[in-house]
């Protein structure tokens, strides 16, 4: 359950009741996505023992001009999970968008963190023709560092569309936590030998967990690969698949 929940505008919390025994938190806002330079931090704490899946109410939108900014710190205790799982980022025309997510994980706690992004607007005929994305995901174990994982997609830097060819949308996965050992065994073992050339899946596994990375030509076939892969996971972690009815 949730115990405490605070909000600043535009940032809005809202916790319906889910099933399974985790809280479920999404994030939204009144407008939808970020405008202008709107800077949002949000800190969550997952108490010992407790589970929880955080997400979206929708895709992040970072509206035209937007120079926007997104941090997220989790703190994960001992015996609980996180199910970090947002809609994918979505950058309009000309937006900037700047986002960290960080996880401070006890040396039991089991952690799920889906970071997603897409080429923007294609239907409007806005294929990569944002300024500026960039995403960093951090973990730590113990206050020891794992995995500090940064990507920056930029127009100065040459042409989007022609570099990134037919893909239109990508994530990075984290899992870690020594409860998801054996399904990161799993997961990169059936990655490995998985013969379907699109979307493109790679895993690397550590030993502190695994990272899996996927390249898709839109967002629906990203997203329905990444409840493929992570649904047997995630239900072992939060007791329920939040996103059963979506995809």
């Amino acid at each position: 359950m949730v115990t405490h929940a605070r909000s600043a505008g535009p940032l809005r919390l809202i916790a319906p009741a889910g099933t399974g025994p985790a809280a479920w938190v999404y994030q939204s806002s009144l407008g939808g996505g970020y405008i202008g330079d709107d800077d949002l931090s949000l800190r969550v704490d997952v108490a010992a023992r407790a589970s929880l899946f955080l997400s979206s109410q929708a895709s992040t939108k970072v509206y035209r001009a937007a120079h926007a900014g997104f941090t997220l710190d989790a703190t994960v205790g001992d015996d609980a999970a996180l199910v970090a799982w947002p809609d994918p980022v979505v950058c309009f025309r000309g937006a900037a968008f700047d986002q960290v997510q960080r996880f401070w994980l006890a040396p039991t706690a089991s952690l799920i963190a889906v970071d997603a992004w897409t080429a923007g607007r294609v239907a409007r005929g806005e294929r990569w023709a944002f300024d500026r994305l960039a995403m960093r995901l951090a973990i730590a174990i113990g206050g020891a560092p794992v995995l500090d994982d940064a990507m920056v997609l930029s127009s100065a830097h040459g042409d989007l569309a022609a570099r990134l060819g037919p893909a239109a949308a990508f994530a990075t996965i984290a899992i870690a936590g020594p409860k998801l050992g054996a399904a990161c065994d799993q997961l990169a073992a059936a990655i490995a030998v998985r013969d379907i050339a699109w979307p493109l899946v790679t895993a690397s596994r550590w030993p502190w967990g695994l990272v899996i990375r996927i390249a898709a030509a839109a967002t629906e076939p990203l997203a329905r690969a990444t409840h493929d892969l992570l649904r047997g996971c995630m239900i072992d972690t939060i007791g329920a698949d939040p996103w059963a009815r979506k995809w």
